[in-house]
């Protein structure tokens, strides 16, 4: 429950940033699915198990999901934390990239948002980070993000272009 406020503060973060900046949301939300890949799911997973798998069962808002921790993610948390993880890096990864992946990826980031939210009342603001995403699903973004740090390669840009001597 002490993670409630700052997750929401966290989530409404994001938010403002889909709104203000909608690229640069789309990079932080890439890279932060990424980093929370390796640091929840393999390391939890790994160097705490029993932390991993009350994720879910300590105070779910479904119990379905409780009777999920004990008799799946239980006997092998670190597989389902490996899985977890490469689906979380794919979605990273997705998001990062260009046209129809990246909106794959934000689909991908909402559905796995949504999906994760019942697993308890600290995980609700996830809400809020899911509708940021959708307002990026209204936007084009047409770079894969490689790319789009790439310095042009081409002519320089017209400012410097006209400052050149004749």
């Amino acid at each position: 429950m002490e993670q409630l406020i700052p997750w929401l503060i966290f989530c409404i973060a994001v938010l403002a940033l889909c709104l203000l900046r909608p690229n640069a949301a789309r990079i932080f939300t890439g890279v932060f699915f990424i980093i929370m890949a390796i640091a929840v799911n393999v390391v939890l997973s790994f160097a705490a198990p029993d932390q991993f798998v009350k994720l879910g069962t300590d105070s779910p808002l479904i119990p379905l999901y409780n009777w999920f921790f004990q008799m799946v993610v239980a006997p092998a948390p670190q597989v389902v934390g490996i899985v977890a993880a490469a689906g979380e890096t794919v979605i990273g990864l997705l998001i990062l990239s260009g046209g129809r992946r990246a909106r794959v990826g934000l689909i991908a980031a909402i559905v796995f948002l949504v999906a994760i939210t019942p697993l308890g009342i600290w995980t609700l603001p996830n809400l809020v980070f899911a509708a940021g995403l959708v307002l990026l699903l209204r936007k084009d973004h047409p770079r894969n993000v490689l790319h789009a740090l790439r310095p042009s390669r081409g002519r320089p840009p017209a400012e410097t272009r006209s400052a050149e001597p004749r």
